[in-house]
């Protein structure tokens, strides 16, 4: 284990519960990924902060904002939360 991490890395050719992309130990009942990894090659939708709350949340659960002045050509978009905007994750 390395000290700045809780998570054991294993070579995933060994470990048939370690994640194929960075070795992570997932358990027995994971899937073939960690959640990070998962993540970054679009398993799962991207984790986003909401702007009300500050907490992080899947994106497939926010409500998205679009913040950027009306002149603007490229939308500068924001997230809230259910519970920020009103309605349930």
């Amino acid at each position: 284990m390395t000290p700045d991490t809780d998570r054991e890395r294993r070579d995933p050719s060994e470990d048939s519960h370690a994640c194929s992309l960075c070795g992570v130990h997932v358990g027995a009942f994971g899937g073939e990924y960690c959640e990070p990894c998962a993540r970054e090659i679009g398993e799962k939708p991207p984790m986003r902060r909401c702007m009300g709350c500050g907490r992080d949340f899947p994106q497939e659960w926010m409500d998205s904002v679009d913040i950027s002045p009306a002149d603007e050509y490229y939308p500068e978009i924001r997230y809230l939360c259910g519970d920020c905007s009103g309605g349930g994750p």
